[in-house]
């Protein structure tokens, strides 16, 4: 074979081996097919929404009182214990009223003394008067001078001052006070409540100054906090609050605002709001730390959805609903309240309309979805 016939059956050679690989590739080609994403929904709906702020105070009781010593004395006995629930009138802590009941003693020496001073000055008092009478019957008959009238009438006033008589009302007055010390040594409930603490102990002198011991009236409880300018608008009397206390159970107690300051505090520009609460089966102490849930800004008929359902896109607010072909469709809203588990739609959606509320990050507009049931809450 000469050497054209080798290059053109080379030619030839290499045309059909590219023939061959061309309709290879034509008869192989697969389609891939589309894969989905799995979801949950739920339904866009009206209801109530708030949006609430956290507060913290402590729970007081209703009615607490601190109990304050009357007398600077030493505990001798100690009745009740912190816990214990006390009714009005009984002893909580009895002071050492002896040094008193010395007092006592004197003071009603010093009545007796002074009650017989003035029998003893009654009894001059008597014969003065008639000394009197009669020297001013002898002074109309001239039998004795001005002077003498006059001598007979000072002695008379003098004994008739009533200095015998405020004698013995002072000698009364400081028995009184001498029994009063004693009493106060005695130291009782002012109110029906729990004893919240005795800060005394046995042979501890009692001071005038601390409280002996606190009660409480812990049947309904109150919470003060306070609230900024920019929110005080919003909270009313009577709306509902959610305390939560942690120290006696994870569910939170339902409240109410109970009071609204008109002014506020000059230093800190915050408002007083007061908050009350039962006390079901006295689970919760006076004193123990408490969390708020105070509503704000509210909505009775509000478009909602889960909160996780809303989805940040720059500056807008997007949510994703499901179509008839089950694909994701993007759809702009424009929100309104919002609080931990829902947020207002004011505008971009319908009510009952299916929005994705898990999964809704992994999706973009168009994406192939399947929807598994539990979603709706």
């Amino acid at each position: 074979m000469n050497k054209d016939n080798r290059v053109i059956s080379l030619i030839l050679l290499i045309v059909l081996i590219c023939t061959l690989l061309l309709g290879g590739c034509g008869n192989t080609e697969e389609k891939v097919a589309e894969s989905e994403l799995t979801v949950k929904v739920a339904a866009a709906k009206i209801q109530y929404i708030a949006k609430t702020s956290q507060y913290s105070g402590v729970v007081r009781g209703i009615n607490e009182v601190n109990v304050m010593a009357k007398a600077p004395a030493r505990v001798s006995a100690i009745n009740v214990k912190p816990g214990d629930y006390v009714t009005q009138g009984k002893v909580l802590l009895t002071l050492d009223s002896s040094d008193y009941e010395a007092s006592i003693r004197q003071a009603e020496a010093a009545v007796a003394m002074a009650e017989a001073g003035k029998r003893a000055n009654d009894a001059q008092k008597a014969t003065a008067l008639a000394n009197y009478e009669r020297t001013l019957k002898l002074h109309e008959g001239g039998a004795v001078s001005d002077s003498q009238l006059e001598a007979a009438k000072a002695q008379y006033d003098a004994l008739n001052s009533g200095s015998a008589e405020a004698g013995v009302e002072q000698a009364r007055a400081a028995l009184q006070q001498a029994q009063n010390s004693v009493g106060n040594c005695t130291i009782t409930a002012p109110i029906n409540g729990v004893v919240g603490t005795i800060a005394l102990s046995l042979g501890e002198t009692a001071s005038l100054q601390s409280p002996a011991a606190v009660i409480s009236d812990t049947s309904r409880l109150e919470i003060e906090v306070q609230v900024s300018e920019s929110e005080i608008a919003y909270v009313k009397e009577g709306s509902e609050v959610k305390v939560t206390v942690s120290a006696v159970r994870p569910e939170p107690f339902n409240g109410s605002v109970e009071s609204v300051s008109v002014a506020a505090d000059p230093s800190s520009r915050n408002y007083k709001v007061k908050i009350t609460m039962d006390n079901p089966d006295n689970l919760i102490k006076s004193g123990m730390f408490a969390q708020l849930a105070l509503a704000t800004v509210s909505e009775a008929d509000a478009l909602c959805v889960p909160r996780n359902a809303v989805i940040p896109k720059g500056s807008k607010s997007v949510v994703y609903i499901v179509d008839e072909d089950s694909r994701a469709r993007l759809v702009e809203v424009e929100t309104g309240i919002e609080n931990s588990s829902y947020i207002q739609v004011v505008k971009g959606l319908k009510e009952g309309q299916q929005v994705i509320e898990k999964g809704n990050t992994l999706v973009n507009d168009g994406s192939k979805v399947r929807v598994v049931t539990g979603g709706e809450k």
